[in-house]
């Protein structure tokens, strides 16, 4: 087998595994970068590297992944690995179904709720039993947040883990 298509086979078997990578994860799902597919317009290049927890007990990690648009995106994972909170900052708002997963049909009849009580633009704060999720910003600078009260670990105050 040539070298050149040795080459050819690893980087067609790279670009499987990330596109696979990129698939992978989002609220209530295992960390895996479900920023990946977050990106409004942009390809899902992103970087992603493994933050360590800032809390005492280990209870949490933070998988952090930054979009090609710039925009960063958070996952916050117990020890089983399963992501009960997501945040992002940056120019681009992601695609908030990528990020809330099974999570966003509640997101999305919650903010047509809102919409059909007559209120429309600015910031969104949704605080519904499965799911509490704020989202503001304006062009080039948006930032947010949204958990599923039932992740969150025992012992671990979520509004230390969002700040």
């Amino acid at each position: 087998m040539s070298d050149r298509f040795k080459s050819i086979r690893l980087l067609l078997a790279l670009a499987l595994s990330a596109s696979a990578f990129a698939a992978s994860a989002a609220l209530g799902q295992p960390p895996g970068v479900a920023g990946a597919n977050a990106a409004a317009s942009a390809p899902s290049a992103v970087k992603m590297q493994a933050l360590t927890a800032t809390a005492a007990n280990s209870a949490y990690t933070v998988h952090e992944t930054t979009l090609e648009s710039g925009t960063i995106v958070r996952e916050y994972a117990t020890p089983a690995g399963v992501v009960f909170a997501v945040s992002w900052q940056g120019p681009v708002l992601p695609d908030l179904s990528a990020l809330l997963g099974p999570y966003f049909k509640t997101f999305k009849l919650e903010a047509e709720r809102i919409r059909l009580s007559g209120r429309r633009g600015g910031s969104l704060s949704i605080a519904h039993t499965d799911l509490v999720i704020h989202s503001g910003g304006r062009m080039r600078d948006f930032s947010g947040h949204a958990y599923a009260p039932a992740l969150v670990p025992a012992g671990v105050k979520i509004n230390d883990v969002l700040r």
